[in-house]
């Protein structure tokens, strides 16, 4: 099976829920790649992947979509920053700071525009990098802030090296989900790994 993920949903659980897939059906094999969403649909509707994992915003139009797990948005930064004691932050806050970008042109990406531009802001990024894991560290060197998911950032923080502060937007919580062509169309072993990463939704 080819299975395409985003950025976010590879640096979160997905590896690990196919891992224990994985140890349950040991004759299976999965290809896993990361490719950001608009790659992700195009190939799913070629039939050049069996599953995509990735958020429910994408374009997923003729597609059979599965709900996933969920995460949530929260800035990150040097515990330093003068914005880290904060008990939360507004997007709006964050727009006059430093900040790192993560995976161009993806959908977060475009989502943090698009809200930049709904309060009349403009979101520069400083540095720009492809991985969530380049970004906790530039993040963590005190090269500015990002926003990220949660659920990725933790792992990093340690013992001080990472401040993370809720995002209080209501667009800050993600939901995944499994997509892929009609079921009729999909083999055996894809239906089955759908089914048990559905049965994982948060």
């Amino acid at each position: 099976m080819r299975v395409l993920a985003s950025p976010s949903v590879l640096a979160e659980h997905l590896p690990d829920d196919i891992g224990r897939f994985l140890a349950q059906h040991p004759a299976l094999r999965v290809s896993l790649d990361e490719r950001v969403s608009p790659e992700i649909v195009r190939s799913l509707r070629e039939g050049a992947a069996d599953l995509g994992v990735l958020w429910d915003r994408a374009d997923l139009a003729g597609l059979r979509a599965l709900p996933y797990r969920s995460d949530h948005l929260c800035v990150a930064m040097a515990p330093s920053h003068p914005l880290a004691r904060r008990p939360s932050l507004r997007f709006a806050d964050t727009l006059d700071q430093v900040s790192v970008g993560v995976a161009t042109g993806g959908l977060m990406d475009q989502l943090l525009r698009r809200q930049a531009a709904l309060i009349g802001g403009l979101l520069v990024h400083r540095i720009q990098v492809s991985s969530m894991d380049a970004a906790c560290r530039i993040v963590a060197a005190g090269l500015g802030l990002a926003v990220m998911p949660r659920e990725v950032a933790v792992p990093h923080a340690g013992v001080g090296r990472l401040a993370l502060v809720a995002l209080a937007e209501p667009w800050a919580v993600r939901r995944f989900v499994i997509a892929s062509r009609p079921e009729p169309l999909l083999s055996a072993s894809a239906r089955l790994l759908a089914e048990y990463l559905q049965a994982l939704a948060t």
